[in-house]
């Protein structure tokens, strides 16, 4: 009876944790390779990565400010799948967007905050036959390279937008 009592919750967590590892498998694997500034059709609308811009932040850190946009032909039935961006370098590291813009960005492009961040609220914000705007920060180390701007809607995983930094 002891035995049982711990096989049966090891036998559960080696049950969850490989189911977990599948779902999660399954997100951001195939990468459609786009580039800065160029349309690229992709979960029913035609994308454009407008701008990746490096800054210096605030705090020692390096800032990424990217933005983006969606011409969708139904706007509002995008606006209930949920995005995932992320940021990634060579080294395989990722980033998640702030909340917040570091304060860099918010003084050099105060245009930024005027976008929403991607999903929902850009799309239902959208009026049919004009994009919806959208953008994204994120705060990383001023060392990393290769950065890499990923955008994935849930009705399209496993693929998802890849764009590059541009090399300066």
């Amino acid at each position: 009876m002891t035995a049982l009592v711990v096989a049966l919750p090891a036998a559960l967590v080696v049950q969850t944790w490989g189911s977990i590892k599948d779902w999660r498998s399954q997100f951001l694997r195939q990468p459609l390779s786009a580039t800065l500034g160029q349309p690229i059709d992709y979960a029913g609308a035609s994308w454009t990565v407008t701008r990746i811009t490096r800054l210096a932040g605030s705090e020692g850190n390096a800032v990424v400010l990217a933005e983006f946009e969606a011409l969708a032909a139904d706007p509002k039935a995008l606006g209930a799948v949920p995005c995932k961006v992320r940021l990634s370098d060579g080294s395989g590291r990722e980033w998640q967007p702030t909340l917040f813009a570091d304060p860099m960005v918010r003084k050099q492009y105060p245009e930024a905050q005027q976008r929403s961040l991607c999903g929902g609220v850009a799309f239902a914000a959208a009026e049919p036959g004009k994009p919806a705007r959208m953008t994204a920060s994120f705060s990383i180390p001023p060392a990393a390279s290769s950065l890499t701007l990923s955008i994935g809607l849930y009705s399209a995983l496993p693929n998802h937008l890849s764009v590059s930094e541009p090399r300066t």
